[in-house]
């Protein structure tokens, strides 16, 4: 679900304190982009963002979620993207994240 090895990069790239930082602004984005994600104008453009958003984080469950809601959508079938998938695999990430991150960046 997380790939924590992405992680680990990520906060040897910016270190602890500008992880918090990319994590708060992470967290925002996503959940106010999730928010809003079913009256997107450009529903496939919505979902390349934030599945971006969740490969930085290492979020790899919910970016394949996000990226399949893309392919979907540039088909032309933007009605059969599973926003109720999307919201659980998110919530359901980010809760085994919070859960585990300090722990397995301590490491």
């Amino acid at each position: 679900m997380i790939d924590w090895g992405k992680v680990t990069e990520l906060v040897a790239d910016v270190g602890a304190d500008g992880f918090d930082e990319v994590l708060t602004l992470f967290l925002q984005e996503v959940e106010t982009a999730l928010q809003t994600i079913a009256l997107a104008e450009d529903l496939e453009a919505a979902l390349h963002f934030v599945k971006g958003c969740a490969l930085n984080l290492g979020f790899e469950d919910f970016a394949r979620c996000c990226a399949e809601g893309e392919a979907l959508a540039a088909r032309g079938r933007p009605d059969e993207v599973d926003l109720e998938t999307l919201h659980r695999i998110y919530w359901q990430s980010r809760a085994l994240f919070l859960s585990e991150v300090r722990e397995r960046i301590a490491a």
